[in-house]
């Protein structure tokens, strides 16, 4: 996967700038986004999700120091952060973005270890909402951490990623304060380079899925919608999926909603009073239903089979699930309708943010002007479209192979 030599060149300079220059050899780590391409909103409730790393992501830079301290500068956020990497810090109120590097160098002190002093730069290039760029920061300084102390859990790779991605989840979780799922530190810690990964977030295990599309190609269109509503509607969609499966469970003998068979569904849909309860558990189980087809299809190489699971999951997450949006209705929408495009749906928590399009790959350049002209059109603004490259989760990056190119 191709490295932005150019945004890299830009974090070195402010690494330089920021602290000066120093004789220590920085060290380069990358840090993918994620997208999820089928099962959304399901992992809080037992379910496999899809997600894939992507070739936008986080650069970090960073060098030992003499100071004793951590300091850091972003290329996307203003001013310098700086704390005793041995000691307790403290978290802002509200949290910015260097809270999530100070949590995770907490979760590897509390594990006892000795952490080195350094100066860091960080820029990242993820479009848009909805693609983890938080996770994707959580995790790259994880990697960071272990390639400069030697720290592992587990000698074995997968092992030790599965670790890192619940040490990065517990950093978001008690020290930032945010109750996020295990997906996004999950698919950015264990990302495999052309393939999917059929994901159970209960305990990370994972069934690898090759991405083949032929001819077609995935497309990411941006709303340019803030998610406004996206966390208020996510703990009330909590709530009532927890209360269907309260409902459900001394019944069909479940644990989680995402146990319950599709042929039980009727059944299931016809104990429960509350006909939005009936549409938030519809959407969960056969969404997990569509997961799973997914994963079939996909091995299969049924490119217009998956297709359809995408429209079908848009359509689920718009009527039952109600996390879509007039933005993302319209923008979905117009991308179903042009020729050479096999299905799309929203990603991610909703209610703004981004889209994921499967399209012909001779198409895109028509698929780009005719629905952007029609989203401009109904919503006044523009949308933006990024090409989809499937890669490897986050890993340290030879230096060598990116300056000659960035200078």
């Amino acid at each position: 996967m191709s490295t932005n030599n150019s945004l890299v060149r830009q974090v070195e300079l402010a690494l330089n700038e920021s602290f000066g220059s120093s004789s220590a050899t920085p060290r380069y780590f990358f840090s993918p986004a994620r997208v999820n391409l089928i099962g959304e909103h399901i992992d809080y409730c037992g379910g496999l999700v899809m997600p894939a790393a992507i070739q936008f992501g986080t650069y970090i830079l960073a060098r030992p120091n003499a100071v004793g301290r951590v300091r850091m500068v972003s290329l996307n956020q203003p001013g310098t952060i700086e704390f005793d990497p041995n000691a307790d810090a403290q978290r802002q109120n509200p949290p910015i973005w260097g809270d999530y590097v100070k949590g995770v160098f907490a979760e590897y002190r509390a594990r006892g270890e000795r952490l080195p002093a350094l100066d860091i730069a960080i820029g990242g290039d993820i479009p848009g909402n909805g693609l983890s760029s938080s996770a994707s920061l959580e995790v790259g300084i994880a990697v960071m951490i272990e390639a400069l102390t030697g720290y592992q859990t587990s000698p074995e790779r997968f092992a030790n990623r599965q670790a890192i991605s619940w040490l990065s989840q517990h950093a978001e979780n008690h020290f930032v304060g945010v109750n996020c799922g295990i997906m996004d530190q999950g698919a950015i810690a264990l990302g495999m380079d052309q393939r999917a990964m059929l994901m159970n977030c209960s305990d990370l295990s994972v069934d690898y899925v090759p991405v083949e599309l032929g001819d077609y190609c995935l497309m990411i269109a941006n709303s340019c919608k803030a998610r406004m509503l996206a966390d208020s509607a996510y703990n009330q969609r909590r709530a009532e999926v927890e209360q269907a499966l309260e409902l459900l469970a001394p019944v069909f003998h479940i644990d989680n909603l995402c146990q319950l068979p599709l042929a039980s569904l009727q059944a299931a849909l016809d104990l429960l009073p509350d006909p939005i309860i009936r549409r938030r558990t519809r959407h969960v189980v056969s969404e997990h239903h569509r997961v799973i087809d997914s994963g079939d299809k996909l091995a299969a190489a049924d490119i217009a089979g998956f297709g359809q699971l995408l429209n079908q999951s848009h359509a689920s997450l718009q009527q039952d699930y109600e996390v879509t949006g007039n933005e993302l209705d319209t923008l979905v929408g117009l991308a179903q309708a042009q020729p050479g495009v096999l299905g799309a749906r929203m990603t991610g928590a909703g209610f703004g943010g981004c889209s994921l399009v499967l399209l012909r790959q001779d198409a895109v350049t028509e698929f780009i002007e005719r629905v952007g002209a029609g989203y401009r059109a109904a919503i006044g603004y523009d949308a933006e479209f990024y090409p989809v490259q499937i890669g490897p989760g986050a890993e340290e990056i030879l230096s060598n192979t990116i300056l000659p190119e960035a200078l």
